[in-house]
């Protein structure tokens, strides 16, 4: 059983920007970096009794097997395993239509781009067809990798729906993100016990409305992991194993 600690504030990592095209040498901690996050900021948290520890939280990020053509961002995010937290969506091929496998294309690739405006949810057609570059639409709902916004969203618990292009972003910088559809004000203080709480313990999870979604819905999302279920079926365990399983296991920018 969940035990509450002391609430104590979240604390921001300053961040900068990268390249215009979210490459590896991009983000908060870039040497020099400019790009800066912009709009909504966790300063007006969903008051909670504070951060919780979990004693029989066990989870802890699976390495890959390494591959010498491949840098472990690219593993992490090829990494299709049934023993990880969620369902696997393959990731977005960005424009080109082509998914950035191995090193050689690393400073080229345009996977994750940054793009101005709404990028929408593929049609169930374009899932079909595997068509999601042209026009270019995310290939699930949420989203789980792809092009997305210029800025990101600082780790922390938003009261006010933050743009999934944005998010799209934060789970590039190694995020974990908790989207929920819902009115019950239980599950929703549950929801950010849990994500100050593990902040607080240094990992990287955002949290977010999102009525993009079916109602009464919650989903949580890492670069190329979804598990989506509905407000009956939440646990504090089940959100607790999804992060400490997917936090900073995709982190092309070593956040």
């Amino acid at each position: 059983m969940l035990l509450a600690i002391v609430a104590c504030s979240l604390v921001l990592a300053a961040c900068g920007g990268g390249d215009d095209k979210g490459g590896i040498l991009s983000g908060r901690n870039a040497p020099g970096a400019t790009e800066a996050p912009a709009g909504l900021t966790p300063s007006a948290l969903i008051p909670t009794p504070g951060g919780r520890t979990t004693p029989g939280a066990t989870t802890a990020a699976r390495t890959p097997t390494p591959r010498a053509d491949r840098e472990d961002w690219q593993a992490a995010m090829l990494d299709d395993s049934k023993s990880l937290p969620g369902e696997y969506i393959a990731p977005h091929p960005g424009a080109d239509g082509v998914v950035c496998a191995t090193k050689d294309c690393t400073n080229r690739h345009d996977d994750r781009n940054h793009v101005n405006g709404t990028i929408p949810i593929c049609t169930q057609a374009q899932l079909t067809a595997k068509t999601f570059n042209n026009p270019l639409c995310y290939n699930s709902n949420p989203p789980t990798s792809g092009p997305h916004a210029p800025t990101w969203a600082e780790p922390g618990v938003y009261t006010e729906a933050v743009a999934k292009e944005r998010l799209v972003h934060s789970m590039e910088h190694a995020d974990v993100i908790i989207w929920y559809n819902t009115t019950d004000q239980a599950v929703i203080r549950q929801l950010a016990q849990m994500a100050t709480g593990a902040n607080n313990s240094r990992k990287l999870v955002v949290m977010s409305p999102y009525s993009g979604m079916e109602a009464n819905t919650i989903a949580l999302t890492s670069w190329t992991r979804l598990d989506k279920f509905p407000v009956s079926q939440y646990k504090d365990q089940r959100v607790l194993d999804f992060i400490n399983a997917h936090s900073k296991r995709f982190n092309p920018e070593g956040f």
